[in-house]
């Protein structure tokens, strides 16, 4: 059975997402970034002591920060997109280097009705192995899906990277809500097991990103959690991204994953 101890964290942007992490010993996944005027040198500043006064108050220093996703599109066609999109990551990267935080997801950026499959595969591979050619040795990026409909594009762009430290983040939450009716989330950790390393955790009805908790969507967790166990490394890492973590945790605690 799957044993989440060390392994589960939460996102900041839940309702008591820092007293849960706290009182049930978790990491935590900061969200501070994820709009990219947080990192404006008008913000900046403002923005670390936010993410260094979550820390201390959890008192947990294992940690995640999601990176910018608004207007981040690494496979544009346009380069100065590119190099816009590579910026804001960098920015992020060093706040990373502030808190002595060694992962960070990342989002595709893939736009249905503008960029070809096969052109989104082939150009990520290029940016994300460009981006992480002058990083750390153990830094590691987290690329998720959002807007895909299937799982295959991200194995192929996956096939074409030659670097370890970029790995996949499935959002079992997305996969639900965006995928092709005839392909399960199962499937997705199926095609995408060798090359997943974390997890975003949360459940919809199929047809909107509603972040429900565990009980309140079409997907069954259990399912999931055994998918998960039978396909995937013992290493791959969790992130709550409920609305509602604590209930998730109840969960997670009360069905013996943690």
């Amino acid at each position: 059975m799957l044993n989440l101890k060390d392994k589960l964290y939460i996102s900041t942007f839940q309702e008591n997402a820092l007293e849960t992490a706290k009182s049930y010993g978790l990491g935590i996944e900061f969200n501070h970034t994820c709009i990219s005027q947080a990192l404006d040198e008008i913000n900046i500043k403002k923005t670390i002591a936010s993410m260094q006064n979550d820390f201390n108050f959890v008192g947990y220093k294992n940690a995640i920060v999601h990176g910018p996703f608004t207007e981040i599109h690494p496979a544009a066609i346009d380069h100065r997109a590119r190099q816009m999109a590579k910026e804001r990551l960098n920015e992020t990267f060093t706040i990373c280097q502030v808190l002595g935080v060694n992962q960070m997801v990342v989002h595709t950026g893939w736009m249905p009705f503008i960029y070809f499959k096969e052109w989104q595969a082939e150009n990520s591979a290029v940016f994300w192995q460009d981006f992480m050619s002058d990083k750390p040795s153990d830094f590691n990026i987290y690329i998720e899906n959002v807007l895909e409909d299937e799982p295959f594009m991200m194995s192929d762009m996956m096939r074409r990277i030659q670097d370890r430290r970029i790995k996949l983040c499935l959002d079992t939450g997305h996969a639900n809500a965006m995928t092709q009716k005839n392909i399960s989330v199962e499937m997705w950790i199926k095609e995408l097991a060798p090359y997943i390393s974390h997890f975003h955790l949360h459940n919809n009805y199929g047809d909107n990103d509603e972040h429900g908790n565990f009980e309140s969507g079409s997907m069954n967790m259990i399912s999931i959690f055994n998918t998960i166990e039978s396909h995937c490394t013992n290493d791959v890492t969790f992130t709550i991204e409920a609305g509602d973590c604590l209930s998730c945790a109840k969960w997670i605690k009360n069905n013996g994953y943690l």
